[in-house]
């Protein structure tokens, strides 16, 4: 960027004096404080072939809080039309130190001064060509070219022919070049698009060629219209240098695709971290040891013995879900914790997805995970994904005793990382809670229906019995008789409906007053909020008040009723006494006994004729009530069947989300697909079946698999099979399952035997469903080349696992050793890979021995751990202020890259070696880059 000595800058205001010291200074501020108001964080001085105002410009800087890159900006040896060069170096250089490249790699000099003789203001090319200049170029300080495409700027279209650019722009020391607007591609066959695309077969570079958006600003209000976001642990020149080496995870300009989706800058972070860890009382150590970790990718090195495992369980148990492990995982695992975790306290904090809400949890042996928020200690329920290289493997194992588990182990991971995306969701627990809970609500309509059923089944049989009942008093009467008791019968029966009907009001009564003071109570107060209160509007008392008074009348106006019915009742019953039908009703009771008399009279039993009466009253009232019953089996199948609806709808809703994610995960990954079916592991429902019946452990071996095959087979008779089944379930009736399958008569007499709601509950068993992966060998798309998880080398397995992992969920994810098993190939082309694009939805760990993982991935934060004589710790190094710095940091850090030539590559000199080694690939390599152009 242009200071406010280049004479094309315009100052803001006549205030602007440039003539005096404290006017540069005050100019250089004001420069400074625009550049941060813009939200610049660094910048670099590009004034033509003048150092003049780097010392005041970097001093201005240093007081506003902007990093300043020293530098100027160069025009080359081909004229006025020749290419521009900005050169600068770290912010600790001052112009001392850039004056002698001006006149050492840029070639002024007396005979060739930087500016035209008699107009100081113009400057003058370089009399070296671009070339000349980058092959002079100290290695301490770095180079880009500005604006290429313009008439004087490296790739213009109209002289990149020329085999100086040509070759400058394919030189080592070029760090980058600035493009202009990638996105304004108004003609997509231009030079300009197909160079920026990097389509262009004859320049090599545009492969490694980073690009970057420079201002070019002469006025302050012009600072950071073009910018570029850079990936540094801090502004450095260590760090832009390796951002130009891997542009692709470093740099971001302003035009590009990345910045137009929403991100307002990446450095926002919307998915869920850990911050740090500590362990503190763990047998691998006396003295806490905390590793810090960053936002996207942090790798975890050192040599054996030095901690690594220590995190990755700590992590585990703070975060992780050894329960849902796979066995031999789970024991590993649990057995770590006792082993080294026993009289140990694990502290994290760790940073909740969108709002950033920051909490602390701790784990201890006797209290678990628990999270402080709120003013409140609760169970952890933030979620962390802990994958080690040996859980993979044993997850994707094929057992033959349990065809299924590998699906199931699968499913498991699915149903976390869809846990963890959508919490509304719930864990695989919270699923199973609801299942039973639909389970239940099924059960228990599926029971009453049939009870309703059994007892509905009867009405034939009882209303033959009360016609043969009726048969038996018509007997004993004559038709005058029968007359005289029909009259007194229908007498007495309304005099006994009539005692019910009060009855019933007067509970009813009572029950309306209790409930109103249930349901009505007296209103509570306004609600308010913890967080900052915000005042309602007036008209909110208005409306609230509003409520209060229907509330109130609500209530007087039931109390007001029922002291009305009350007393209407009571008017009822007296009226009842003194009214000519109460007369006949006593006059019917009275005649009814004098009716016994007289048949005793005759030598009839009274008894007898009373309890056949007595019979034909009850069964007569029982009839009634089946009919009633029977109205209302209709409904009671409505409600089972919704129930039943409700069951299948969560396994439906569930697979549907399952599908959903492993469809996302197939298309990321391009080398994984999926088949989901339906209620199809056997496995699963056996042992669940074996359980609920409380069978032994060598009992029933062969019968329950035969009726799980039978049952679950993906044939067009499914549906009705199942339906079969849970009929037979209700009923007990197992006849046709006998006939269909070959059921042994003790498994079948076993089955009818059942307690009935331990058979209904037996039919709301649904199979869970089954995935089965398969990975693709090559980039081929032909159908052979798909290959089952289950068929592959253990090599093939494990990279088919860890790329399923890699390529789902949002929740920060532990990678412990990744690279066991897998070629070099595998970890370079889907580990690094991978890491490299999901570092920005979610947070990874990654321990590892491989130097490609750190290295090629590019990881924003390597932790270097080692174990002393007290135990583990970061590694450290004394400074000469008798400090310590830790080794932690990116690869611009010296001890960082130190530690990693040393643990990974076996030293700078094994590293140097090998390279001597492949000296005619790597010759070969330059040499493409450097060839004519075809």
């Amino acid at each position: 960027m242009a200071t406010p000595r280049e004479p094309r800058f315009k100052g803001p205001d006549a205030d602007w004096h440039l003539d005096t010291e404290a006017g540069r200074q005050k100019a250089a501020d004001r420069y400074m404080q625009a550049a941060a108001a813009a939200g610049l964080d660094a910048l670099v001085l590009a004034d033509h072939n003048s150092v003049g105002w780097v010392d005041i410009m970097v001093e201005a800087g240093q007081r506003n809080g902007v990093v300043v890159f020293p530098g100027f900006e160069v025009t080359t040896a081909s004229g006025s039309d020749g290419a521009h060069l900005v050169i600068f170096g770290d912010p600790a250089r001052s112009a001392d130190d850039l004056r002698p490249l001006l006149h050492g790699p840029c070639g002024f000099s007396t005979d060739h001064p930087p500016f035209e003789p008699g107009r100081p203001d113009n400057p003058a090319p370089s009399p070296n060509t671009l070339p000349q200049i980058l092959d002079k170029l100290p290695d301490e300080f770095l180079a880009i070219a500005p604006h290429v495409f313009t008439d004087n700027g490296l790739a213009s279209g109209n002289t990149i022919e020329g085999s100086l650019r040509w070759k400058a722009l394919h030189h080592d020391r070029l760090g980058a070049v600035d493009v202009g607007d990638g996105a304004d591609l108004a003609d997509a066959s231009s030079f300009r698009a197909r160079f920026i695309r990097r389509e262009l077969k004859n320049f090599p570079c545009l492969k490694t060629l980073p690009f970057v958006s420079t201002s070019d600003a002469y006025s302050l209000d012009e600072l950071g219209s073009h910018y570029t976001w850079i990936r540094m642990a801090k502004p450095t020149l260590e760090g832009i240098r390796q951002a130009f080496l891997d542009y692709d995870a470093r740099i971001i300009c302003d035009w590009d695709e990345r910045y137009r989706d929403g991100h307002q800058t990446p450095n926002n972070v919307t998915h869920a971290w850990v911050e740090k860890i500590t362990v503190t009382g763990s047998v691998t150590g006396s003295r806490p040891v905390t590793v810090a970790l960053d936002q996207h990718l942090t790798v975890l090195i050192g040599g054996r013995g030095a901690g690594k495992s220590t995190m990755v369980n700590a992590l585990r148990s703070l975060y992780g879900d050894a329960a849902g492990l796979p066995s031999q995982a789970r024991q590993e695992a649990e057995q770590f914790e006792r082993a080294i975790f026993a009289d140990a306290t694990l502290s994290t904090t760790h940073h909740l997805p969108h709002s950033g809400e920051i909490q602390t949890a701790s784990w201890t042996a006797n209290t678990g995970s628990r999270t402080e928020h709120g003013g409140e200690d609760t169970p952890t329920d933030f979620r962390m994904r802990v994958i080690s290289q040996k859980e993979l493997f044993e997850r994707a194992a094929n057992s033959p005793d349990n065809p299924h588990a590998t699906s199931r182990n699968l499913l498991v991971l699915v149903d976390d990382a869809l846990a963890a995306a959508n919490p509304g969701t719930g864990t695989r627990d919270d699923f199973e809670a609801q299942l039973d809970e639909a389970r239940s609500t099924w059960v228990g309509a599926a029971r009453k229906l049939e009870a309703e059923r059994a007892a509905v089944a009867q009405r034939p049989q009882i209303r033959q019995r009360v016609a043969e009942l009726a048969r038996q008093v018509a007997a004993f009467d004559d038709e005058a008789s029968q007359l005289r008791r029909a009259r007194n019968d229908q007498r007495l029966a309304e005099a006994q409906w009539f005692d019910s009907a009060v009855q019933e009001i007067e509970l009813a009564i009572d029950a309306l007053v209790t409930r109103a003071d249930e349901v009505l109570p007296a209103p509570g107060a306004l609600p308010v909020t913890d967080s900052v209160s915000v005042a309602a509007p007036a008209d909110f008392g208005d409306l609230a008040g509003q409520l209060n008074t229907v509330r109130a009348k609500l209530r007087a106006d039931v109390k007001a009723a029922t002291e009305t019915a009350a007393r209407s009742l009571t008017v009822a019953s007296e009226q009842r006494t003194s009214s000519e039908w109460q007369a006949q009703v006593v006059a019917a009771a009275d005649d009814s006994e004098a009716y016994l008399q007289e048949l005793s009279a005759l030598g009839l039993d009274p008894a007898a004729y009373e309890q056949v009466r007595d019979q034909l009253h009850q069964q007569t009232r029982a009839l009634a009530d089946l009919d009633r019953r029977s109205e209302q089996v209709p409904s009671l199948e409505t409600a089972t069947n919704t129930a039943w609806q409700a069951l299948e709808q969560l396994h439906e809703q569930r697979h549907e989300r399952r599908e959903t994610l492993l469809a996302e995960i197939a298309q990321r990954s391009g080398i994984l697909r999926f088949t989901l079916q339906p209620a199809t592991d056997t496995s699963s429902w056996t042992v669940k079946v074996r359980e609920l019946l409380g069978l032994r452990s060598d009992g029933f071996l062969e019968d329950v698999p035969t009726l799980a095959e039978w049952l679950w087979a993906r044939v067009a008779e499914h549906d009705d099979r199942v339906q079969l089944w849970r009929e037979a379930c209700v009923t007990g009736d197992f006849g046709e399952i006998a006939r269909q399958v070959p059921l042994r008569a003790v498994w079948a007499t076993r089955l009818r035997g059942l307690d009935p709601l331990v058979r209904t509950r037996l039919a709301a068993e649904i199979a869970d469903e089954t995935v089965t992966m398969e990975f693709r060998r090559d980039t081929s798309d032909q159908a052979e080349q798909w290959v089952p998880l289950t068929a592959g080398s253990p090599g093939q397995r494990s990279a088919a696992m860890l790329s399923f992992v890699l390529h789902h969920g949002t929740e920060p994810l532990v990678l412990d050793q990744p690279e066991d098993d897998l070629d070099t190939e595998w970890i370079t082309q889907l580990i690094v890979t991978q890491l490299r694009s999901s570092r920005w939805t979610r947070q990874l760990v990654v321990v590892t021995h491989n130097a490609n993982i750190p290295v090629n991935a590019d990881a924003e934060r390597v932790v270097v751990l080692e174990n002393k004589g007290d135990g583990v710790r970061v590694r450290t190094t004394r400074t000469s202020d008798s400090g310590t710095v830790e080794h932690c940091g990116a690869l611009e850090d010296k001890h960082v890259r130190a530690d990693i030539q040393t643990i990974m590559e076996g030293g700078v000199e094994a590293f140097v070696r090998r390279e001597r080694r492949y000296n005619n690939e790597l010759n070969t390599y330059r040499a493409a880059l450097q060839s004519p152009r075809t």
